[in-house]
């Protein structure tokens, strides 16, 4: 209803300004405008000029023949140059208060519906020339035209709030009106349902936000509060509310202030059950196939050192019959008429460096088979690839195949799992030896180097076997595919995970002048530079 609507108070004083001026240029007591509210008519507006018996607020009652009543009746403008010789106005209401003469033109609302009236009143009689009746007609003008932008704001207003409106009764999201002493002033049905009350605790005052809030999330409340008073909104942030059944669930809440009120703010709130149920269920599941990556990679290690079964063997046989040999030696020593202690000695250090030869290869194997949570530490890259070489050395040389290897000094120490590293360094190693033993050709060689780049340090792996074809390169990494007839194939897809897990990259290419090279980077890490 254009009627019942508030007038901005900038424009009230706008309003006041003309009412001033023009009792000002017609030089009477009164100027008024006046706002019809049936059953009364109001003195919306008076001039603040000396002799004015109107005061702003005041009522009348109107069918009691005042003059605005008849012009808002007739819709015309009105000129009583003297009502106290005039018989139809002798009984005027404003006679009263002396004011004998009147000029005024009615107020319209752009729909047509009368607002009220824009008049001047003396108390003397005043003809009001053509003049002044075209200035009053002008004001009028002024004042119709702001109640056409008054009016269009009301429909802008009336348009916003039945959208908000919609948005609330939609009950996609929770939506509350709270005040800052913690209490929750109106709640849609899709916020009573989050925290878990009703209409009727409502209504009762029993809901109170401050109430709902665990004591550990209290000190990020104070901060969005803060935030809100500065900036007159908040960042949308998680916390929790304890429901009415005791429960807790989490939500996401944005705050804003309301426009025209003092301490009080909207929210939306967001269920997020869903959500966290989803981020657990992610986290187990991202927890699972861990696991199973370590599984697999477990797996592979232990069926790539089943490859080496017979060289491992041979690794600590030798040194176990060198060991025995020289224990003999050292006791026939010993038992001779004159016993030789010196050599005895030197054959006894023998005996001990080849035990120590045999501990350096059963803790390698023992290291590679045992199933430990992958554990990221400093690590010099050159160290363990050296174990893997010492411990594939056998199945190299029952192969025929020389290992040539440039490892770069001063390398910066990595982060990573040397386990991992070595089943990587393993795998390549491995596939290499088995790829050049199946060549009829006399020179096999397996180039094994490091070297430091700008962020990493690189390790390439290149043999002189068959090499890979293009189709074969590309999808040498993939999971189950293998060129082999034995074998599953997953032995470089689990390398290139590996590798990835450590913020690397493993790839293949053709070696010069014939083979095939892998590579792989393992990144430097700030806090790893020396």
């Amino acid at each position: 209803m254009l009627n019942s609507m508030q007038v901005p108070a900038e424009v009230m004083r706008k309003w006041q300004e003309i009412a001033d001026l023009l009792a000002e240029i017609l030089r009477v007591p009164s100027a008024l405008i006046m706002r019809a509210e049936p059953p009364n008519i109001k003195v919306f507006v008076s001039s603040e000029s000396k002799g004015n018996p109107y005061e702003p607020g005041e009522v009348a009652c109107l069918n009691t023949g005042l003059y605005c009543e008849t012009v808002m009746n007739t819709r015309r403008p009105l000129i009583v140059p003297d009502a106290l010789q005039d018989e139809a106005w002798k009984s005027n209401p404003d006679i009263k208060l002396g004011m004998i003469s009147y000029l005024g033109v009615p107020i319209s609302w752009p729909d047509g519906e009368i607002f009220g009236t824009i008049c001047v009143l003396d108390r003397k009689s005043n003809e009001y020339s053509e003049l002044y009746l075209r200035l009053l007609l002008q004001w009028r003008d002024v004042l119709q035209a702001d109640l056409i932008s008054i009016a269009s704001m009301q429909r802008e207003i009336e348009q916003r709030e039945a959208k908000i409106r919609r948005l609330v009764d939609a009950n996609i999201i929770g939506i509350v009106i709270w005040n800052v002493e913690g209490q929750i002033l109106d709640a849609n049905n899709e916020f009573l349902r989050i925290v878990g009350y009703d209409q009727h605790d409502l209504l009762s005052g029993r809901v109170s936000w401050a109430d709902m809030t665990p004591s550990e999330w209290r000190d990020r409340n104070a901060l969005a509060l803060s935030e809100l008073k500065n900036k007159r909104a908040a960042q949308p942030f998680e916390k929790e509310y304890i429901r009415k059944d005791g429960s807790r669930i989490p939500v996401l809440v944005g705050i804003a202030g309301l426009e025209g009120t003092e301490g009080q703010g909207i929210a939306f709130v967001l269920d997020l059950t869903e959500r966290k149920r989803a981020e657990t269920q992610a986290r187990e599941s991202e927890r699972r196939f861990r696991n199973m990556q370590m599984e697999l990679a477990h797996a592979n290690r232990l069926a790539t050192l089943g490859q080496l079964t017979a060289s491992i063997t041979h690794e600590v046989k030798q040194p176990i019959t060198a060991a025995l040999l020289n224990t003999q030696t050292a006791q026939r020593l010993l038992t001779r008429q004159q016993p030789d202690v010196e050599k005895a000695k030197k054959a006894i250090d023998r005996a001990v460096l080849n035990g120590m030869r045999v501990s350096e290869v059963v803790d390698r194997t023992h290291a590679l088979v045992r199933k430990e949570p992958v554990r990221k530490d400093r690590m010099e890259i050159n160290e363990a690839i050296s174990g893997v070489i010492g411990l594939t050395r056998g199945e190299a040389s029952k192969n025929g195949v020389q290992v040539r290897t440039q490892l770069a000094e001063g390398l910066p120490v990595i982060q990573g799992s040397r386990v991992q590293i070595q089943q990587v360094m393993l795998n390549l190693i491995v596939n290499a030896v088995e790829a050049m033993s199946q060549m009829n050709d006399d020179r096999r060689e397996l180039q094994i180097s490091t070297r430091a780049e700008a962020n990493c340090v690189l390790v390439s792996v290149r043999d002189s076997g068959p090499g890979l074809s293009d189709g074969a390169i590309e999808r040498a990494f993939e999971a189950f595919y293998t060129t082999k007839s034995s074998g599953l194939g997953m032995g470089l897809s689990i390398c290139r995970s590996i590798v990835e897990d450590h913020g690397g990259r493993l790839w293949a290419t053709a070696n010069v002048p014939k083979g095939a090279a892998f590579q792989f980077t393992v990144p430097i890490n700030a806090d790893c530079r020396d």
